[in-house]
């Protein structure tokens, strides 16, 4: 998209037919989540945090979405480490 932060919050507050400080204030929710769900993601992958703390805040899907990545890339490592 080429429009500019304020001409999106613009379009959305027409959309949703609320106020702009409503509009941002869920903004601001939705990006710290994101924001939180990135954090705890990188910790886990770091060992910062432990699994079940991971599996605790991601929830089972996501959880396993994560480890299907990294142990694909694992593979993928491998073979390529194989065929140098």
């Amino acid at each position: 998209m080429n429009e500019t932060l304020v001409q999106q919050l613009s379009f959305v507050v027409t959309q949703r037919r609320q106020d702009e400080a409503t509009v941002l204030a869920q903004a601001l929710r939705e990006g710290i989540k994101s924001l939180y769900r990135e954090s705890i993601i990188e910790a886990y992958l770091l060992g910062q945090i432990t699994r079940e703390q991971a599996l605790k805040e991601l929830g089972t899907e996501e959880f396993e979405a994560i480890e299907y990545q990294r142990e694909s890339l694992r593979r993928d490592i491998e073979w390529g480490l194989k065929n140098v």
